[in-house]
């Protein structure tokens, strides 16, 4: 480590995360799970797999990091001098200050102060020892493997140095600018991402089961008589809270299908970021996200289709099907797909 680095027992003796470094902390978590819902810009944190379950809320974030109080739901405060699940030290380089906290479970915060002397900073801390991480973009979450043993009260002094230490060489080179998000360019534009097939496989798949809907009903009825089924379908995107899926109002054999293919072909509603994030409201809340909708229409396919293509799309929809395992053959049982006259 740099001689010119200061490493200093952090003088703080409360930490206060407001609601809005709060919910920061789930779109970090949510940065390592759901890598595959995430526009593909800067991540390059470490993954921790302490932590399973992505907190609902400010109270939850608070069991999960061990805080001493939970205001309203809003704030959360920590005792820096006597808990053993929380350690704090203060790292001066040049002229900034890295104010950073390790929680026991596995997940840390730093955050960012610029002034000419350590001393400046360290008497920057108000007489109640009160510090508050508030609505800024000057903080960030990280993932840290650090021992039980540097937590116990007995080595709180000794480990200072090497608290810094490990923040310098292990954690600063993982660190994703706050800022980034004012000059990186969006890697993905559309507001849904297929995080396996394609929206094109989709469709494939679903005018195969449309003309065979067709197909299936002409056959029921006497020759002449009119049939209808809608040709639409909408296309839910999966979000934080639930996985895609296919919607159709009238045929429980096309809805039947779209179980199967959105399964192989599954889109989600992209988590963007974007300027005002970290101080913004409720709309930049990914867990509270609306979900994006695909809306499908296959009236001009099948007007379209040749009468041979009509005839062939049930070979190709069964083949499909037969690819599917199980679930594929019990369609085709249950709806008698390979008996050419169903």
């Amino acid at each position: 480590m740099n001689e010119a680095i200061i490493c200093r027992p952090n003088p703080a003796k409360t930490l206060v995360l407001t609601e809005a470094v709060c919910r920061e902390l789930r779109h970090f978590l949510i940065y390592r799970q759901h890598p595959e819902i995430l526009n593909e810009r800067a991540r390059h944190q470490p993954t921790n797999s302490v932590i399973e379950k992505i907190p609902a809320d400010v109270r939850e974030i608070g069991e999960l990091l061990g805080a001493d109080k939970c205001e309203r739901n809003r704030r959360l405060f920590f005792d820096v001098a006597q808990r053993e699940n929380l350690r704090a030290v203060l790292v001066h380089n040049v002229n900034a200050q890295f104010w950073v906290y390790y929680f026991r479970c596995g997940i840390g915060l730093v955050n960012l102060s610029f002034f000419g002397y350590v001393q400046s900073a360290e008497a920057s801390t108000p007489p109640s020892g009160i510090r508050t991480v508030a609505d800024s973009y000057d903080f960030q979450w990280f993932a840290h493997s650090l021992s039980v043993k540097y937590f116990k009260e007995s080595t709180r002094k000794e480990n200072v140095q090497n608290l810094g230490k490990y923040f310098v060489e292990k954690i600063n080179p993982t660190l994703v600018n706050p800022h980034s998000i004012f000059y990186e360019n969006r890697l993905h534009k559309e507001p849904h991402k297929f995080v396996s097939g394609s929206l094109e496989k989709l469709k494939e798949v679903m005018t195969l089961a449309f003309l065979v809907c067709e197909q299936t009903k002409r056959n029921r009825v006497a020759e002449g008589e009119k049939i209808w089924f809608s040709p639409q379908a909408t296309v839910v995107c999966g979000n934080l809270r639930c996985a895609p899926k296919i919607e159709h109002t009238t045929e429980w054999f096309i809805s039947s299908i779209g179980e199967l293919a959105i399964k192989e072909n599954a889109p989600y509603t992209v988590l963007d970021e974007g300027y005002g994030r970290r101080v913004g409201g409720e709309s930049f809340d990914w867990t509270r996200k609306k979900k994006h909708y695909i809306h499908l229409n296959f009236q001009d396919d099948i007007k379209a289709a040749a009468p041979r293509v009509k005839i062939a799309a049930r070979f190709h929809l069964v083949e499909w099907l037969k690819k599917q395992g199980a679930e594929g053959e019990r369609i085709i049982k249950t709806w008698k797909l390979e008996n050419c006259n169903a």
